[in-house]
């Protein structure tokens, strides 16, 4: 995770010294709604040989995002509300499904016109859990915080590609002598209204 944050910061840095001007001018604010695909999957602290089946959970990803236009023309902040269907299939325990309603606050830099780069924090709130169709929200920690990294490409006609993963911080699991995150991703489309 330590190097795939470095990288990105390097990328940010190269790339933003020859970004072209963004499509929104400063203090412009937009919503946008957006809607995809999200995609679960655990990893665990230590070396335990069941995570050799772990597979990804695809779900939902439902929600809408704001985001203002600095005056450094390479800059803006955004900050949304998700829900997000996450968790994982493995084959050793039955396939377990969890809903989130997550926060990303996110710094967005425009390296090129339309495309940016992201990266911010993600507290979440896990809404439901369910492994075999039982309820096992009890057995877990229901906040999550997470390192959000990502991209995005809003068109002329403002429909919006985006792309992100994050891993989280804060261990899922209430017992247990290792630790258990719920780390995943997203594929959105979505359009981008602007405020007057």
């Amino acid at each position: 995770m330590k190097k795939i944050m470095m990288i990105a910061v390097m990328a940010v840095c190269c790339l933003t010294a020859s970004a072209q001007k963004m499509r929104h001018s400063a203090g412009d604010i937009t919503i946008q709604p957006m809607i995809g695909f999200s995609t679960g999957y655990w990893r665990a602290s230590d070396d335990d040989s069941s995570s050799s089946g772990n597979d990804a959970r695809v779900g939902l990803s439902i929600g809408a995002e704001g985001e203002y236009y600095t005056s450094t023309e390479w800059l803006s902040i955004s900050a949304g509300l998700k829900y997000e269907q996450l968790g994982w299939a493995n084959k050793n325990i039955p396939d377990t499904k969890i809903d989130y309603i997550n926060i990303p606050v996110l710094a967005n830099f425009y390296v090129a016109k339309g495309f940016a780069l992201k990266v911010g924090l993600q507290p979440g709130f896990m809404v439901s859990a369910k492994q075999d169709g039982k309820d096992i929200k009890s057995d877990f920690n229901t906040f999550n915080l997470a390192i959000p990294l990502g991209l995005s490409y809003e068109f002329k006609n403002g429909i919006t590609l985006d792309l992100r993963g994050f891993a989280s911080l804060t261990k899922l699991n209430k017992e247990g002598s290792g630790k258990l995150y719920n780390d995943g991703g997203s594929l959105t489309i979505g359009y981008k209204f602007e405020l007057k």
